[in-house]
């Protein structure tokens, strides 16, 4: 009896401390891969980012509504993990504004003889609520997109508006407890053109992003990318409901 009482106080202490931390209340989703770092904040549509800025691995972000400025932190360490090592020292690189979100790039750094702990694409996502403020808002295809170069990585992000398939093709047959399935192949489509207003696209027509969702006719704008580069698909993964994040290798075009 006294330990299940004392397990019920540690689960109501978790949750509360979870619930009470501000930064929390608003929702928010970060990725990471290797030492580049997105967080994306959702935002109203009148707002503006009025600052941003990084005090010992953790984000301030102050939001112009028009009225009154509000406050977002985000942590990035001693929340269950540490999204940034103990040694990373975090960096701002610039912030965007795409649909619903503000959207700023980071980067952490690290001593010479320190590898970064995460070498693979890594997506987080708080709150499953996270998602567009106004879905039925109609947005034009360079208002919800952008990236982030560094050196010869793009980040490219896309906030999608229908562009997920999430059902299976083909047929199932249920025979007892056990279920067969079967889905015709598919083929991973994508192009990188020039868009209307001169700049570089990345358009994934079709695309597999996880055993049952499918990208389709969604647009990235890639500002960093010179007329002799081109890029190159590594990775193409959902973070939350509405938002498609593309890792690309830059390289040079082939004449």
């Amino acid at each position: 009896m006294v330990k299940t009482k004392g397990l019920i106080l540690l689960l109501i202490a978790i949750t509360t401390g979870l619930v009470g931390c501000g930064d929390f209340t608003r929702g928010y989703a970060i990725f990471r891969s290797r030492d580049i770092v997105i967080a994306f904040v959702p935002i109203r549509d009148t707002s503006e980012i009025a600052d941003v800025k990084v005090d010992n691995k953790v984000l301030h972000v102050d939001i112009d509504t028009g009225e009154k400025i509000e406050k977002r932190v985000i942590r990035f360490e001693g929340r269950l993990l540490d999204f940034v090592e103990p040694h990373g020292i975090l960096e701002i690189h610039g912030r965007n504004r795409i649909n619903d979100y503000a959207v700023i790039h980071l980067r952490v750094t690290h001593p010479e003889h320190k590898a970064p702990k995460f070498d693979q694409m890594l997506s987080y996502k708080f709150y499953s609520s996270f998602r567009t403020t106004n879905t039925t808002k109609k947005i034009e295809p360079f208002e919800n997109s952008g990236a982030f170069r560094f050196e010869d990585k793009i980040i490219a992000y896309s906030v999608s508006q229908d562009n997920i398939d999430s059902h299976s093709e083909g047929f199932k047959i249920n025979i007892g407890p056990v279920e067969l399935k079967h889905t015709p192949g598919s083929t991973n489509t994508h192009m990188i053109t020039f868009g209307e207003i001169g700049e570089r696209l990345l358009i994934l027509k079709k695309y597999k992003i996880d055993s049952d969702k499918t990208v389709r006719d969604l647009h990235f704008l890639l500002k960093d990318l010179a007329p002799d580069e081109t890029a190159k698909i590594k990775e193409v993964k959902n973070l939350g409901d509405r938002i498609v994040i593309a890792e690309l290798a830059v390289a040079p075009l082939e004449h």
